[in-house]
């Protein structure tokens, strides 16, 4: 079963943007899954690996789009940004060093940043792109 699953609600009315945040909402359930199908820690240190890289990939494109459109808020949502990555890679140091206790506090926080993420700061985004051609 899904740990979280995209709606509409969580839109930023930004069809790349969206579709990132699709395939991030899936990740973290394939972590979720291998965390509860008893995976071994390789197949879950996999998974933040392409979960971090995959967010990596997504960062710099939302921020290129809101650089493109002049959006004002770009330093302070790149520092977001920038602080996830950071955190993220603490857990992954943590879960190579075989605390896989973390296992279950990386998978809360990121269904939380991401969830709060979306709908707290980059929906507002939204209108400044949407205005510039973006959507």
């Amino acid at each position: 079963m899904a740990l979280v699953t995209w709606d509409r609600s969580y839109s930023v009315k930004v069809a790349r943007c969206d579709n990132d945040h699709k395939k991030l909402f899936t990740l973290i359930n394939i972590f979720h899954d291998a965390m509860a199908q008893g995976k071994g820690a390789d197949v879950v240190q996999q998974t933040v690996q392409e979960l971090l890289d995959y967010t990596r990939v997504h960062f710099s494109a939302e921020e290129g789009l809101m650089q493109k459109a002049g959006y004002a808020g770009l330093a302070a949502h790149r520092a977001q940004h920038q602080e996830f990555v950071r955190q993220v890679e603490q857990f992954q140091s943590d879960l190579q060093a075989s605390k896989t206790g973390k296992a279950v506090a990386v998978l809360g926080f990121l269904k939380d940043w991401l969830s709060k993420h979306i709908k707290q700061t980059d929906q507002k985004y939204s209108a400044q792109l949407n205005a510039h051609g973006i959507s």
